[in-house]
């Protein structure tokens, strides 16, 4: 079975992925420490209800 990524990585992923885009199309798009540490514990809860999903659908 394939291992399990790590939830609060993959959302610190994310959400510089999604600044960069921002960034790059010219909006000036600033995050806080607190902020960002909000929207990566937000995005962190969702990928791991996601993982919790896919795993009781493969049991």
């Amino acid at each position: 079975m394939a291992k399990i990524p790590d939830a609060d990585g993959q959302a610190r992923e994310f959400i510089d992925r999604v600044v960069e885009s921002h960034r790059k199309n010219g909006y000036g798009l600033k995050l806080s420490k607190k902020r960002y540490e909000e929207a990566v514990a937000r995005v962190a809860a969702s990928f791991r209800g996601l993982t919790d999903a896919s795993k009781d659908r493969a049991a």
